[in-house]
């Protein structure tokens, strides 16, 4: 549970360090047809409210969490808009952090048998641990897709290796 959570959290580490990106290169796309860096971080700020307000309750709670119709697609549409709405990409950054620093604590006060009940999410049964390892491979498949498009660009930000 804890390194879950400090996979979770590192992400703020890895944000601090985007904050080195050029402006020039914040909305632009990484390849074509997709989202830029901008829009791909107001996408994980989106989904960390997403989770927090349509999720964690139910794992709390130990209930399971019928399938309801959440628009994928226009939780992306509005989150892709965010970042070109004239937000600067640092306060966009910074928002993301706080959001993401919040939702750690958070996890951190739950009772470890709140981390290790499966509840039901549709047809599967999940735990939150593994719902949240889930939102971790999220995060580094998008951290991916960033380091790759800034070092196509001959920009090194980051301590990790790609």
């Amino acid at each position: 549970m804890s390194e879950v959570i400090m996979q979770y959290c590192s992400l703020v580490n890895w944000l601090q360090e985007l904050k080195g990106m050029p402006e020039e290169h914040w909305l632009e796309p990484i390849q074509e047809d997709k989202w830029s860096t901008g829009e791909i971080i107001a996408h994980i700020k989106a989904w960390d409210i997403f989770v927090w307000d349509e999720r964690f309750s139910y794992f709390i709670k130990r209930s399971n969490i019928t399938p309801k119709k959440g628009d994928v697609e226009e939780i992306n549409r509005n989150a892709a808009q965010e970042a070109k709405c004239g937000i600067s990409k640092n306060a966009l950054i910074d928002e993301v952090i706080e959001c993401r620093r919040i939702l750690s604590r958070k996890l951190q006060e739950l009772p470890i048998a709140i981390w290790e009940e499966k509840i039901q999410i549709g047809d599967s049964w999940i735990t939150l641990c593994e719902y949240i390892k889930g939102m971790v491979e999220h995060d580094n498949h998008h951290k991916l897709q960033i380091e790759k498009y800034l070092l196509n660009k001959g920009i090194e930000l980051f301590k990790q290796e790609v």
